[in-house]
């Protein structure tokens, strides 16, 4: 582990024992929060695949249940889904559902409402994208066997050991469509079962994020588990601070921000 990982997931345990010690916030508050991270959520991560619908669009359609004029039925589809699939990979963090090939399968069928032939179906054909290979899928049956058999190690902090599971499913790949958005929705599962709070890739952080998986697969003789492990833990950071300033008085972070500015 690098010094800079060391250091950010002290970090992060400091806040989220900070957290832990606050009272429970107000009802309106909590679900003014789970509402807007719910939409923003499920906003961004189908926007990161190709999603046309905006932010506020979303909300309209999952909310309202209202049909956007000039976006495609597949993306109202997806959103709708997706929501589906929150709900349930949320039930699997609270509950401390163990991951296995079930319950993957059954969370992208949840998720692929429009492709019930394929949907929870591991692939049967052999794709590039962006010109890097995935397991080969004669061999992803087996490849998540292992995957969902293996046990975390003590050795690492849990943010790691969830960060290593990602890189492992989304190179194993074993879907024909949904792969991004089944892992991210189990790895907030596995965040949540650990005690830390749900994240969200955004939209701007998609370069950042493509690269730490492209740092693990390997092109060039030399994986790397670390990028995502960082950038993992730099996202349960921004969300502790989110949460956090839940807490915070009215104008403490305009009042610390020019205090900052004025060293």
């Amino acid at each position: 582990m690098s010094e800079e990982l060391d250091v950010l997931l002290r970090e992060i345990d400091k806040k989220k024992a900070a957290l832990n010690m606050n009272p429970p916030l107000a009802p309106d508050v909590e679900s003014a929060y789970q509402e807007r991270f719910l939409y923003d959520n499920i906003y961004h991560n189908n926007a990161i695949e190709g999603n046309q619908l905006t932010r506020e669009e979303v909300e309209l359609v999952l909310k309202d249940n209202q049909v956007i004029p000039g976006k495609s039925f597949r993306d109202h589809v997806a959103v709708l889904g997706y929501l589906d699939a929150l709900i349930l990979a949320q039930r699997y963090g609270c509950d401390g559902v163990r991951i296995t090939e079930h319950e993957l399968r059954k969370l992208h069928r949840t998720m692929l409402i429009d492709q019930q032939l394929v949907s929870g179906e591991y692939r049967n054909y052999n794709l590039m994208i962006h010109g890097h290979r995935p397991t080969s899928y004669e061999k992803v049956p087996y490849k998540m066997t292992q995957l969902v058999e293996a046990r975390p190690s003590d050795l690492r902090h849990p943010i790691e050991n969830i960060a290593f599971f990602h890189l492992r499913l989304e190179k194993i790949h074993p879907f024909g469509d949904g792969n991004g958005r089944v892992g991210r929705l189990i790895m907030n599962a596995l965040l949540e079962e650990a005690g830390y709070p749900a994240v969200i890739v955004r939209v701007e952080d998609k370069t950042r994020y493509y690269e730490a998986l492209n740092a693990y697969d390997g092109l060039d003789g030399n994986p790397q588990v670390e990028p995502m492990q960082l950038f993992l833990a730099e996202l349960v950071c921004r969300q502790l601070d989110e949460q956090l300033a839940l807490y915070a008085p009215k104008g403490t972070e305009a009042t610390n921000g020019a205090e900052s500015a004025g060293e």
